[in-house]
């Protein structure tokens, strides 16, 4: 299936059939350059609403610049196909498991029973340091897909992985 922008910024879907006629009624835009000139003063909300608008790609809620945002579009339009299946092997990758036995799934262990777990709980648990407990909350187990609440429960601290 054959894409092509607009000068409005309408992302339209060509069929083989209706090719010539959809190139009568609407300015095509024909290269990376125009495109980047034309989109250069639209809002990030409205590359945003592009992006997301395109059938196969993960959404976004912002882009980090104007500049990956036209990029993005622009790659995603000029090879849906490519984008289509960048998309669908990053949402097929399983997540990461800790390996049985391991500190790591003991400590994931804690944080995943309905209370959470205390940092203390974690340390002796574990034979951790804080400051390794922390950094495994933040960086381990995000890799997992999860996010980590954390709140105080009688003056301690206490992390829960939400699902």
């Amino acid at each position: 299936m054959a894409f092509h922008l607009t000068t409005e910024g309408v992302i339209a879907e060509i069929s083989p059939e209706n090719r010539e006629q959809e190139n009568a009624m609407q300015r095509v835009i024909a290269s990376k350059e125009e495109w980047e000139a034309m989109a250069c003063e639209w809002p990030l909300k409205r590359l945003v609403a592009i992006w997301n608008g395109l059938p196969g790609v993960t959404p976004v809620e912002k882009f980090t610049s104007r500049e990956i945002a036209l990029e993005r579009i622009w790659r995603a339009v000029a090879r849906p196909e490519q984008t289509r299946r960048q998309a669908t092997a990053q949402a097929g990758k399983p997540k990461l498991h800790f390996r049985d036995g391991s500190k790591a799934a003991e400590a994931y262990g804690l944080l995943c029973r309905p209370d959470g777990g205390t940092a203390r709980e974690l340390q002796t648990l574990t034979g951790w340091q804080r400051r390794t407990g922390r950094g495994f909350l933040s960086a381990r187990v995000r890799q997992q897909g999860s996010r980590v609440r954390s709140f105080q429960r009688a003056g301690e601290r206490v992390y829960q992985v939400k699902s």
